[in-house]
């Protein structure tokens, strides 16, 4: 029996009647129970499993919901692999998926459903399922054959189970497999740092489909025991969290910076904004800038920053709450086995660690997995940091990848290509950013090719892009001023 299902039986023993989970439904917060969310994962499973879907790829496309939380789960502990999908994704970032994922079948949203339709055709073979329309009634029809709840048996704790999706150097990402023993390697881990139960509150902002809000924010609430409230609208996070008053959030730094904008303009206490009860406020993707941060700890509330990636389940580093280090990306988890690679003077070198959070590779990619390991077996981060006693700082990375505000990675190489294809005047593309906007600089052949309509050109590069890898600034120039001085 995998961790996952004995969670899942404990949850049912003891917290079968406790709020759980809950997400906006026309204005308000419409929640289910432990017990219930554990049964409607089971009569989903047992659904996908009669439609001969076991050991199957199913994805996931679909901002998060209640039914994304329970698809995830039913799917890896009894079905087959979950895939999740980016909501943002379109195009070919989509095509890439559903075909580099050999999925079988796709729950989806409506709220993606235009662009499903531009690529749905290719995959005659794939069954598209749409949340809105037939969640509920699977979840009837898997409760009529099931005859007692947790009669299906679940994966093996080290079988592949999860698919996340990393951004890479090459154009597309990298499909991460995950297994049941991967994701809940951490938990233990950060129950050292914080002292959560079922009286904590999680509001949960960070996409499913992302390591940190599917294991460190949803997964691991089934051993705690925390209620957590999915972000409605994120134009309203202000008002939702005084409604909610969250104990726990997970955040990227753009967001401790609007939050903290918000409370200067409205002249109200930060921590108010923030719902009055945080605890544990957890930065990842970047270190707050020193302001923020110290606006924070004048509310009493002390960052805790947080390092890892897919590949390492979330798990690498995160802060303990008495420290004050603004520089570090958080504390080493106590039970991995993390090196510097070729340090320099200043002790920085990439990245390197093995534990039982590394994934089992890169789906249908042996080359891309042979690539991420060293000859001892320690997984490559593609990081360049330094590690001081148990303290970890990263100072960049060694490929193109750039880091966004808002905590996304979007490779430079793949924006330059798009770019670079889009016109036959461009020679050269440099992708870069710059006042925390994702920005190209376009070198033409010859002057006279500077003037022209050049925005057209960014416009229908971005149309097949996600949002996040938005082209939001340009600069045109010959590319012979490349070659001056």
């Amino acid at each position: 029996m995998n961790e996952l299902e004995k969670f899942l039986r404990a949850d049912y023993e003891k917290w079968k009647d406790r709020d759980y989970l809950h997400e906006m439904v026309d204005g308000k917060y419409v929640g289910i129970t432990f017990g219930e969310f554990i049964e409607k994962v089971n009569y989903l499973a047992t659904y996908l499993i009669s439609k001969g879907y076991k050991d199957k790829h199913i994805g996931i496309y679909s901002p998060n919901s209640l039914a994304w939380m329970i698809a995830d789960v039913a799917i890896m502990n009894y079905v087959g692999l979950s895939v999740g999908l980016a909501k943002d994704w379109m195009g070919d970032n989509l095509d890439y998926a559903i075909a580099k994922c050999e999925i079988s079948c796709m729950l989806y949203s409506k709220a993606v459903e235009d662009r499903l339709e531009a690529v749905k055709a290719k995959y005659t073979d794939v069954e598209f399922i749409c949340i809105e329309d037939n969640f509920d009634k699977m979840i009837e029809e898997g409760k009529a054959q099931c005859k007692e709840i947790f009669a299906l048996e679940p994966v093996d704790e080290d079988k592949p189970a999860k698919i996340v999706f990393t951004s890479g150097s090459t154009s597309f990402p990298k499909a991460v497999m995950l297994s049941i023993k991967n994701i809940y390697s951490s938990y233990e881990a950060l129950g050292r740092r914080i002292q959560v139960d079922t009286n904590d509150v999680c509001y949960l902002f960070l996409p499913l489909n992302h390591t940190y809000g599917s294991i460190f924010n949803f997964l691991y609430s089934l051993v705690f025991g925390y209620s957590i409230y999915l972000t409605g609208d994120i134009k309203n996070m202000a008002q939702e969290m005084m409604m909610v008053k969250p104990t726990v959030f997970c955040a990227v730094p753009l967001v401790c910076v609007k939050f903290c904008e918000g409370a200067k303009a409205m002249n109200v206490p930060l921590k108010m904004l923030l719902g009055g009860r945080m605890r544990y406020l957890f930065i990842g993707g970047s270190c707050l800038p020193y302001d923020i941060r110290q606006a924070f700890i004048d509310q009493g509330i002390n960052p805790m920053n947080a390092y890892a990636l897919s590949e390492t389940s979330s798990g690498f580093s995160i802060d303990y709450p008495d420290v004050t280090d603004m520089d570090s990306a958080g504390t080493l988890l106590e039970y991995v086995d993390a090196k510097v690679i070729d340090p320099d003077e200043d002790g920085v070198g990439e990245l390197a660690i093995k534990g039982p959070n590394v994934f089992h590779g890169y789906l249908n990619d042996p080359e891309a997995t042979a690539r991420a390991f060293d000859k001892d077996g320690y997984f490559l981060t593609g990081d360049l940091g330094k590690i001081v006693g148990t303290m970890v700082y990263v100072k960049g990375r060694k490929d193109t990848m750039l880091v966004l505000p808002n905590g996304e990675n979007v490779s430079a190489k793949r924006i330059c290509e798009k770019v670079k294809s889009a016109d036959p005047r461009i020679a050269s593309v440099k992708a870069y950013i710059r006042d925390g906007y994702l920005t190209c600089d376009i070198f033409v052949n010859g002057k006279e090719n500077i003037e022209g309509d050049w925005q057209a050109v960014i416009d229908k590069v971005n149309a097949d892009l996600s949002k996040f890898e938005m082209i939001r600034k340009f600069n045109v120039a010959d590319i012979g001023s490349l070659l001056k001085g």
